[in-house]
């Protein structure tokens, strides 16, 4: 039932794109950007190992598509879908993670300019890929007879539980008067998901796109 409502999601969006036109009741927004993400789950040891490193580097980016239904000039509702990345390493490991989440909500241009704000619901989650030392037996055995140990760099993967959050955004649309089929934007939003056993992910993020 879940990865039905999450599909229905994500297809709304392109259904309501496909069949816009000039002056549409649906408008769509594609934006890119690049931030922050604070995970405070206390497993994420080699992240937090990292990012106290030296000479890790690490690139940041999201990508969001949205559409409004433009009910009024000052209120629009938003149906839409994210994905935020970020990669993080250095020489010899790594620590990679992928946001992705589903959101609706309501934006508001309190004056009717190109300034609007918008309060969203999430429904999201995460995944990482790094690497872990792990001790493996072998062949060799210890004086006492037990197996001698190796220490081996391994690959893995762990999915977080599912959760429930907010996103709060500030956005400035140009050219919101002219009318010219494509028009730029530039914002920032602070997202908030609580992933269960009182751990949170924040994300700030700075972002610009077109809209169609």
């Amino acid at each position: 039932m879940k990865k039905l409502l999450l599909l229905l999601m994500l297809s709304i969006p392109m259904s309501f794109h496909v069949f816009a036109g000039e002056d549409s009741f649906f408008t769509t927004e594609v934006s890119l950007g690049t931030g922050i993400s604070i995970y405070d789950s206390s497993a994420d040891e080699l992240r937090k190992k990292l990012l106290t490193g030296k000479d890790y580097k690490r690139i940041v980016t999201g990508l969001t598509l949205d559409t409004n239904l433009n009910i009024s000039d000052p209120l629009k509702v938003m149906l839409g879908t994210e994905l935020f990345s970020d990669f993080l390493w250095d020489k010899t490991n790594y620590y990679n993670t992928l946001d992705y989440s589903f959101f609706t909500g309501i934006k508001i241009f309190p004056n009717k300019t190109g300034l609007n704000f918008s309060i969203l619901y999430i429904l999201g989650n995460r995944s990482d890929f790094f690497t872990e030392l792990v001790e493996t037996p072998t062949d060799e055995l210890n004086e006492d007879g037990t197996a001698k140990t190796k220490t081996v760099r391994t690959k893995k993967s762990d999915t977080k539980s599912w959760g429930n959050g907010f996103r709060l955004s500030i956005q400035y649309n140009f050219m919101e008067a002219r009318p010219y089929k494509v028009k730029p934007h530039v914002g920032a939003y602070y997202r908030c998901v609580p992933r269960g056993n009182y751990n949170t992910d924040h994300i700030l993020c700075l972002y610009g796109g077109i809209r169609f």
